[in-house]
Parts: C-alpha cells; structure tokens; sequence
C-alpha cells in the first residue's frame, strides 16, 4: 500500500466542524432525474452536513439520509424488501458486499455515468475487493483497519491479543464478535483470512468452532459485545473497559478529541477492508445517485471532511495534503503495524463470514 491507513474520530460529531469551504463544485441538475429526492443509507460521518447542504442548494435534490451501524441489519432490510428499495445509495463494507452482489441487492456501477471514478485513488479502484464477477459494484470512499484499542492511562500498549484473555483483565474489555473473530483464529494458529481453506471448508468449519469455543470459554473477560463505534467509545470514555478489539476510526476520533486512548495492530495481525457507497439494483432515483457520487468524488475537500468526521483513511485523491499535521500522525500506522495487517479476501470471505456469523449467534447464546 503507498498510501497510510488511519483510525478514525467520532465523538465530536456528524458535522464536518474545523473544515473549511468544503467544496461541492458546481452540479447541472439532471434533467431526467425521476424525482427530486435521493434516499441513502449510510454509516455516520460518510455524508457531513456541510456536503449535504451544498449538493441539496446546488442540485434541488433532497437527500433523505437514513444512518445504520450494521451489515446483517442492512442486508435483511433489503432483502425483506423483495426488490423494491426504499434506498438509492447503501453503505456497504467491503468484507461483506459479496452478500449483497450475490443476493442481487445491488447494481453495478457505470463508470460511463461516474464520470469523476479517476478520483478514486488507484491502488482502490482496481482492488480485487472492488469487482466481483467482472464488474465494478461499488465507490470506496474510506479504508478500515482492525485491531486494539486502550486507555493509555491504564495500561501499556499491548503487544498481543493475550491481553484480551488476561484473567487481570476479567470484564474490562469488548469487542464486535464478527469483526474479532478473524483475529482470534489468527491468535490460535488458525488462518483468520481463510485462504488456507478456501478448497476445503469442513477445515475451515473446524476452525470457526474451535474459535467459537474459545471466546466463549472467555465470556468472563467481556464487559459487552458492542455494535456500534459510538458504543466501544462511550465504554472506553466512562471506564467501563481500559482494552477493546476495534476498527481504526473509533480510537482515532478518542485521541483527536483528547481522550488518553491509544490504537495498535497486535503481533497477530489484524484485518484490512473499505467502507464506500454502492446503488441499489433498479434505484428508484438512479440519475440523482449519480449525481450524488460524482459530487462527492469532485474534490478533495470532500475527502478530508469525511476523514475528519469518521476518522478512517480517504481513498479519495488528495485528501492527505489537505489535513493537518496532528491528523496525519493520528491516522497513520507505522510499517511494522501496515506489514501485519491482511486484506480482506472476497472470494474466502464469501464462506468464512457465514460460518462466523453463525458462530457469533452461539456465543451471544451460550
């Protein structure tokens, strides 16, 4: 990778706060456009007000916003929908979009009609995790590191997993099962990205429950399973846990605002993948989602207050010159931390997060 992964900020808000004229250039209205509203499904921070103001004034396109903070939530109200999207735009992980390609949830995008994609910096757009089938099915908008997040003021830098599973630590931590899951197999000697079983899934199957039994053999360590980035920060602000397992963005929000935390990629690794903007197959409103994704592609600016509102890397060309020195030293990760980290696998990732989802809902159980 030629460009430095981040963490991300939160706690201070949606609002694009400290940015300065955040640029939407000049939009021509569509004229076919089939109404004048664009509905979008999106994680927090993705679309700032400040953006959403501009295109709305520039375009006469209402955007009706509609904020999620998980994958399985979105994929089940979509598919509850039976192929009549409520929603134009959803914000799908790039871990996860094979689900929503494969259920037929989601259109390919028409780089003829996405006239600003070179914006999208190289080494992005043509990542594997980008295509599927042939096609392109997505915008990336921001790269997502996972690995520990602690109260620097209660404990050194961990080194390792281990201290998740410290009896010293015993309800002083949490994690988002499915997105520790991939790490702790990797700390068992297991392979988290399951490469190494793609061919063989009664292998990989074995795998999963062994991890499975582990965690739940380690209940007791667990302060709360979290959802939501807005959960694990609020648990690590009120001292409820001094470690948690967590993507990059989260602990980047903490230390930009103050908070005495800190972020590493443990010895065993940790996972890489994107967050971006993908169409919803037959979007009621598709001219307007175009409209809306090369707006947001159009400039830098609008990188940079995306980084500022959630923290994670841009994929957006440009954006690193426009932060500041303090962002930069937050948001980036030393080489030692970028070499340990694994991308994300589309094809593996199509069996593996099945079997980890059902392992999640047994260890939520047990």
């Amino acid at each position: 990778m030629t460009t430095p992964l981040t963490r991300r900020r939160v706690i201070g808000g949606i609002g694009a706060a400290g940015v300065g004229a955040l640029a939407a250039p000049s939009l021509i209205r569509p004229a076919s456009a089939q109404t004048s509203t664009l509905n979008v499904w999106s994680y927090s921070g993705f679309v700032t007000d400040e953006f959403r103001r501009k295109f709305e004034a520039e375009t006469g396109i209402t955007v009706n916003l509609r904020l999620v903070s998980d994958q399985g939530e979105q994929f089940n109200l979509m598919v509850a929908e039976g192929g009549r999207h409520s929603a134009d735009i959803v914000c799908v992980a790039g871990h996860r979009f094979y689900q929503f390609v494969d259920a037929g949830l989601l259109e390919p995008v028409d780089l003829d009609r996405l006239s600003n994609w070179s914006q999208v910096e190289e080494e992005y757009a043509v990542a594997h995790w980008v295509s599927r089938r042939g096609r392109i099915w997505g915008v990336p908008l921001v790269v997502v590191t996972t690995g520990l997040i602690y109260n620097t003021e209660a404990m050194e830098a961990p080194e390792s997993l281990a201290v998740m599973f410290d009896p010293a630590n015993a309800g002083r931590t949490s994690y988002q099962i499915q997105d520790f899951f991939p790490l702790v197999m990797n700390y068992l000697g297991f392979d988290g990205s399951a490469r190494a079983y793609a061919h063989d899934h009664a292998i990989a199957q074995r795998a999963v429950d062994a991890t499975r039994d582990f965690l739940i053999e380690h209940k007791d360590k667990v302060r709360r399973y979290y959802d939501a980035a807005t959960e694990v920060q609020q648990l690590l602000v009120n001292g409820d846990v001094t470690v948690a397992a967590g993507s990059s963005g989260p602990a980047a929000q903490l230390i930009l605002d103050g908070f005495p935390a800190g972020y590493v990629i443990p010895r065993e690794g940790g996972l890489a993948y994107a967050y971006g903007f993908n169409i919803a197959a037959g979007a009621a409103n598709m001219d307007n989602a175009y409209t809306f994704l090369n707006a947001l592609l159009a400039s830098p600016e609008n990188g940079a207050a995306i980084v500022r509102s959630t923290g994670f890397n841009s994929a957006i060309k440009g954006v690193e010159p426009l932060l500041s020195d303090a962002e930069r030293a937050v948001l980036a990760l030393s080489a030692d931390e970028r070499a340990r980290l694994s991308w994300v696998d589309v094809e593996t990732a199509a069996f593996i997060f099945d079997l980890i989802d059902t392992a999640a809902e047994e260890i939520r159980a047990a």
